[in-house]
């Protein structure tokens, strides 16, 4: 459960870097898109792949720690039985 946690950390820092790096993209795209040419190209699909799995880390993260914890590995969410 605790690397299912950690998953999902890494993925919301994923998707809240590569959310940065495609907004400050798109604000001097023509810039970019004059010097750099197809690399420019390259770097947003890169970017936007990226952004994708990022957002998939963090939902597969969440769904395996709520999966973990249904299946009474620990105590947490379960109710206290009494012997």
């Amino acid at each position: 459960m605790g690397f299912s946690i950690t998953s999902a950390v890494m993925g919301g820092i994923i998707i809240i870097c590569y959310s940065i790096v495609i907004a400050n993209a798109r604000r001097y795209y023509r810039y970019y898109a004059y010097y750099y040419g197809r690399q420019y190209d390259t770097k947003m699909a890169i970017s936007a792949i990226i952004l994708v799995l990022g957002i998939a880390e963090f939902v597969i993260g969440i769904w395996a720690a709520v999966c973990c914890c249904m299946m009474n590995a620990c105590t947490c969410c379960a109710p206290q039985q009494v012997c």
